[in-house]
């Protein structure tokens, strides 16, 4: 036998069963990707990757668009309604051609009733038998949009309202504090009672002012686009610790920085402000039976740093860990600790504007360590 015989050579019953075994599982491969193609929830397109034809498009984009098969069917791309822009089309071919992939996460189309959408578009190219194919995948995000965009707003009229409304229940609570002092002073035979009920009044606007301020710094983070600059986080941490000199100094605690400590994208103010709140909160919550160690440091980790603010105090539940960064969310009474609440949810606001994430470990009795991240670039809006 010759060695290059085939291995079906004089066997035309086995080779006729390969083949027909081939044709068939061709065919259960092409019902497969046919009925995908049909049935998927985001619309495909499938286009010649040398003229830009389109070959093939699916019931999905058809209903998106509004055109029919027809209307898509043999025309290039920018020869159809929603592609009609022919620069951007043939700009974005090319694009595909050259790169192989390209991606819009906000490309606007026009449907045949002239209805805009927004969709997100990714373009793969591929072999297919010999024969190089482009694949649109085209999916509607028109309502996610419109829901941001509303979340966007609303969110700047609840900024709006907290900054007024705090700023505005100052003044009266001033005068409150003012009287209650007058009070106080112009009639020193008040009776004891009267005296007990004079400082709760007192101690009640005290607290309530330090409220309205707690809101009023969190409104204001976010309020502005952060002025994001390359950041000394060494010179911040001195900073945050220098603005707490004198609770550091009262409390005896230890707290300083571990070398190296990095410069990193950020806003310096905000950056301060919220190793300031870090560190202010690992004192406050300080264990009572040992000098309080603070430590902050910072590593690399991927796609930026992560910053790490460790401490020895009385530690915190596991079940609290989510729960402690939201507003107005106290674990102790008043009795024990003072604070208004608030702190945790502006270190929280700061991080996210940075577009970084923030998270506590914890072993209750022995300490908690808060680490926050921050990009190494801040993504582009």
């Amino acid at each position: 036998m010759p060695t290059n015989a085939s291995p079906f050579s004089g066997d035309t019953t086995t080779k006729d069963k390969y083949m027909i075994n081939e044709i068939n599982l061709l065919r259960v491969s092409e019902s497969r990707y046919r009925r995908l193609f049909e049935t998927a929830l985001d619309g495909i397109l499938l286009l010649n990757a040398d003229t830009a034809q389109i070959e093939d498009v699916n019931p999905y984009l058809i209903a998106m668009l509004g055109y029919s098969h027809v209307e898509f069917l043999g025309k290039k791309l920018w020869e159809v309604g929603p592609f009609a822009d022919i620069a951007q089309s043939k700009e974005m071919f090319s694009k595909i051609q050259t790169e192989g992939r390209v991606r819009y996460d906000n490309l606007p189309l026009r449907t045949i009733t002239g209805t805009l959408v927004q969709v997100e578009f990714i373009s793969n190219i591929y072999d297919c038998a010999g024969v190089k194919v482009i694949q649109c995948n085209i999916r509607d995000i028109t309502d996610r949009k419109r829901a941001e965009k509303q979340l966007a707003d609303s969110n700047i009229e609840l900024e709006q309202f907290a900054y007024v409304a705090s700023h505005d229940l100052r003044e009266p609570l001033r005068m409150i504090n003012s009287y209650l002092s007058l009070l106080e002073r112009n009639n020193p035979q008040h009776s004891e009672e009267s005296k007990k009920y004079l400082r709760f009044a007192k101690n009640g606007a005290v607290r309530m002012d330090h409220l309205v301020v707690a809101l009023l710094e969190l409104s204001r983070v976010g309020a502005n686009s952060p002025c994001i600059v390359p950041v000394d986080s060494a010179a911040a941490t001195d900073d945050a610790i220098s603005n707490l000199a004198s609770l550091i100094e009262k409390t005896d605690s230890d707290v300083c920085k571990i070398a190296p400590m990095p410069k990193v994208m950020a806003d310096r103010g905000e950056l301060t402000r919220l190793l300031q709140n870090l560190i202010g909160n690992a004192i406050k919550y300080r264990h009572p039976e040992r000098r309080s160690v603070v430590q902050v440091s910072c590593q690399p980790c991927e796609g930026g740093w992560k910053f790490a603010v460790a401490d020895n105090g009385i530690g915190i539940g596991s079940e609290h860990y989510e729960r402690i960064f939201r507003i107005f969310q106290r674990l102790h009474g008043r009795d024990q600790y003072e604070g208004t609440g608030i702190g945790l949810a502006i270190c929280k606001k700061i991080v996210e504007h940075h577009e970084g994430t923030i998270w506590v470990e914890s072993v209750p009795g022995q300490g908690s360590t808060f680490f926050f991240t921050l990009p190494l670039l801040r993504a582009t809006k």
